[in-house]
């Protein structure tokens, strides 16, 4: 064998042997997605959800729903917000009585195990944790409840109980992200042209 080729195999034998055997930053694992942040178009709020989660069609799960998510198809969460009726505005206590007024109408045994107030984007709400059956089956419940700048929050999220464990702590992130923004200004008529002096 020629010097000629054995420096031409050299470098190819070392190419195959480091292919083969891998190397530092030649399998690298794809970056990890970014969280995903969502504003709400019928009223002056924000969340942001892990990158894991997956966004639905908010119909899909509530016909009032404004924003719906899901994780693993087994948690999910959703947010419905509602313009509120100005005299008499209805407390956070109201909306909390409510909610769960409908959600006991559509689950079976419906069991609150807690309740207490949380605050989402510094404004004081409610939240519940709560359990019932759906179809049969044992679901877990955290909603949160907000009433702020003339807007009523009703933020669900549910998953089946074996689940509750990741629930709580996904919805912890959750809610930990709320932001209350700025509601939008009050559209001003026109101003009119001064009217002009008569002679």
């Amino acid at each position: 064998m020629t010097l000629f080729r054995l420096l031409i195999l050299l470098p190819v034998a070392l190419l195959a042997l480091i292919s083969s055997t891998g190397c530092d930053g030649c399998n690298e694992e794809p970056a990890s997605q970014p969280a995903w942040r969502v504003e709400g178009q019928r009223a002056p709020y924000a969340l942001t959800f892990p990158a894991a989660w997956i966004a639905e069609p908010p119909q899909s799960i509530n016909p009032h729903a404004e924003v719906a998510a899901s994780l693993d198809d087994t948690l999910f969460l959703m947010v419905i917000p509602q313009k509120l009726p100005t005299f008499p505005t209805p407390d956070v206590h109201q909306l909390q009585r409510l909610g769960m007024e409908t959600l006991d109408r559509s689950v079976d045994n419906l069991i609150i195990d807690r309740q207490s107030p949380i605050r989402l984007g510094g404004a004081e709400g409610l939240s519940v944790i709560a359990r019932g059956e759906l179809n049969g089956d044992p679901v877990r419940y955290i909603n949160a409840y907000l009433v702020h700048q003339g807007f009523g929050y009703q933020i669900i999220a549910f998953a089946g109980d074996e689940h509750s464990e990741a629930l709580i702590a996904q919805v912890d992130l959750i809610l930990a992200s709320w932001e209350n923004l700025a509601p939008p200004a009050a559209e001003q008529p026109a101003a009119e042209p001064p009217a002009a002096a008569s002679p």
